[in-house]
C-alpha cells in the first residue's frame, strides 16, 4: 500500500561524484464524520484521507548542501585506508529538519490513532513515529555506527547491502530533546 510508512521520509542518492537526488515524502491523514450517499440503507460513518506529498530535488555535491537540520561530511582519518561519511541531524525539540518536514505532533498522534483502530493501516505505519533517511552510496559499507549511544531499536542505523544505509529516528525523543544533536559515522572503501 504505502512503502514509505514514516512520519517524515527523506531518500538521498550519491553518485560517486558526490552529486545526485532528494526526495522527501510528507503523510498526512485526515478523518471526518459523515461521508457521501453511497445509496440506501447505508449510513455514511466518516472518511478518511490520506495525503501524500513528494518534494524531488538534485544537487552537485552533498557535502555542500545545507538543507535545515541536516549536514552530510565525508572525510579520512589520517593513515587510514577506510574513508567515513558523517550525517549529522538536528534532533532537538525545536528541531529545523522536524519543521522542514511538515511534522506536527497532533498529524502524527493522528496517524497513529488512525492506524492503529485498523489492521491494515497498521501494518503499514509501524514507523509513523518516526524520521526515516535512506541513504543510497556508491561505495561498499564497512561499518555504521552512532558517535553516541543510542537506544538500541528505537534508534537504527543500519546497512541493507549495495550501498544502502537506513536511519530511523524516533520523533518522541526529539519532542522530549533526549538527543539535540544527533551523529552517524558511515565507514566505507571506495
Amino acid at each position: 500500500m504505502i512503502s514509505f510508512c514514516a512520519g517524515g521520509n527523506l531518500k538521498v542518492k550519491v553518485k560517486s561524484d558526490l552529486s545526485g537526488e532528494m526526495q522527501i515524502y510528507e503523510k498526512k491523514m485526515k478523518r471526518k464524520s459523515g461521508g457521501i450517499f453511497f445509496g440506501s440503507g447505508l449510513k455514511a460513518e466518516y472518511e478518511s484521507e490520506l495525503l501524500i506529498k513528494e518534494r524531488f530535488y538534485t544537487f552537485q555535491n552533498i557535502t555542500k548542501i545545507s538543507p535545515p537540520g541536516l549536514r552530510f561530511l565525508q572525510y579520512q582519518e589520517e593513515n587510514d585506508t577506510a574513508h567515513s561519511f558523517m550525517v549529522v541531524i538536528d534532533t532537538s525539540n525545536k528541531s529545523k529538519l522536524i519543521e522542514a518536514l511538515g511534522i506536527k505532533k497532533e498529524e502524527i498522534q493522528n496517524l497513529i490513532s488512525e492506524a492503529k483502530s485498523r489492521d491494515d493501516l497498521m501494518r503499514f505505519n509501524t514507523l509513523s513515529e518516526h524520521i526515516q533517511i535512506e541513504l543510497y552510496l556508491p561505495y561498499q559499507i564497512k561499518a555504521i555506527k552512532f558517535t553516541e549511544h543510542r537506544t538500541p531499536g528505537e534508534w537504527t542505523a543500519r546497512s541493507e547491502g549495495n550501498g544502502k544505509v537506513v536511519i530511523n529516528i524516533p520523533l518522541y525523543s526529539c519532542w522530549e530533546n533526549e538527543y539535540p544533536l544527533t551523529e552517524i559515522q558511515i565507514t566505507y572503501k571506495d
